[in-house]
């Protein structure tokens, strides 16, 4: 199972960086290896979507069940066959003029060959959807 996280000060508001971060249909716009997200069901504080993320020829899909617990704290877990286990887990806590956002990603992939490869891929992956999502809040100008 491999498990990351990170955390890092954006300087914007804690409510604005929790809408960006669910926004999850813009992510091929901006996140690496985001090919394509699509919300196909919504309910209250839930919706359910179809994604599909890749790094060059090599892409795959899976669908997730993201609860918005605004404004401190999104939830993303898949039952997909592509994993045994699959959590993500964002928080949010306003900061001076800004927030901490804090994401922590837990994955088990149902192919071991699949899994080390990803290992060696994603390596840095909390590190860098954090920063990713720190530069889009820059270029929204959310602050």
């Amino acid at each position: 199972m491999t498990i990351h996280s990170d955390s890092r000060i954006i300087l914007a508001p804690a409510d604005r960086i929790f809408d960006m971060v669910a926004d999850v249909e813009a992510y091929p716009d901006f996140l690496p290896m985001w090919r394509d997200a699509r919300i196909y069901e919504r309910q209250m504080n839930i919706y359910w979507t179809e994604q599909t993320v890749g790094i060059g020829p090599v892409r795959e899909h899976f669908r997730t069940k993201t609860t918005l617990r605004k404004p401190l704290r999104i939830e993303i877990v898949s039952t997909d066959d592509l994993f045994t286990n699959f959590f993500i887990s964002w928080d949010f806590h306003p900061v001076g003029r800004g927030c901490r956002a804090s994401i922590a990603m837990t994955w088990e992939m149902r192919s071991q060959k699949v899994q080390r490869a990803i290992d060696l891929l994603l390596s840095h992956a909390a590190h860098s959807m954090v920063v990713a999502f720190e530069k889009r809040a820059r270029q929204l100008r959310l602050s």
